[in-house]
Order: C-alpha cells, then sequence, then structure tokens
C-alpha cells in the first residue's frame, strides 16, 4: 500500500507509523515551497492508493485542489494533525473501510 502524504517538514515519525500499520511506500511532498507546493502539472501518481493531508502545513487552495484530485482518482484522504495519534487513528479507519 502506497501512502502519499502532503505537508509537514519532518515526518519521520509518522512515516514510522505508517510503514507499521502496512503502508510499504509513502511518499512525502512538503508543499512547503514552489518546487513541492501544488503545481498545475504535479498529480499524484498513479501508484498512490491512499491521500494523508497534514493540515497544519497545507494552504486551503493546495487542499482543495488535491481533495479533488483525489475524489477523480477514488482515492481515500485522510486528514489529520502532524500528530501520531491523529494519523494512526485516520488510517485505521481508511483501512477499515477498504476492508469492507
Amino acid at each position: 500500500m502506497s501512502v502519499l502524504v502532503l505537508g509537514g517538514d519532518r515526518i519521520n515519525p509518522i512515516r514510522d507509523v505508517l510503514n507499521e500499520l502496512g503502508a510499504d511506500r509513502v511518499i512525502h511532498w512538503t508543499a512547503r515551497n514552489q518546487k513541492n507546493g501544488r503545481k498545475k502539472d504535479k498529480t499524484i501518481p498513479s501508484e498512490i492508493d491512499i491521500v494523508l493531508m497534514l493540515t497544519n502545513f497545507l494552504n486551503h487552495n493546495s487542499m482543495k485542489h488535491y481533495k479533488a484530485e483525489s475524489k477523480i482518482k477514488g482515492l481515500p484522504v485522510i486528514y489529520a494533525k502532524r500528530n501520531i495519534e491523529s494519523v494512526k487513528n485516520g488510517f485505521l479507519n481508511v483501512i477499515k473501510n477498504l476492508d469492507k
């Protein structure tokens, strides 16, 4: 399972939790600067299964853009603050819903 994490600078603790919960690949876009921020030509990679947005570190336009793209691609989106419990609970809820 591949997870795209949007926002945040250092996500090593979050990456570790996602790996423990079954994510075999975690891609991180900081969305802080122009290089990693939302661009018209930057799209969610096709191998992504879940999108995780760290809401404390994303502006509204980026969230709106990636939410709409996720919906088009049928990807579940997790909205979480940058803390382990929030990420863990959101991820477990999505996994539970995928298993139904």
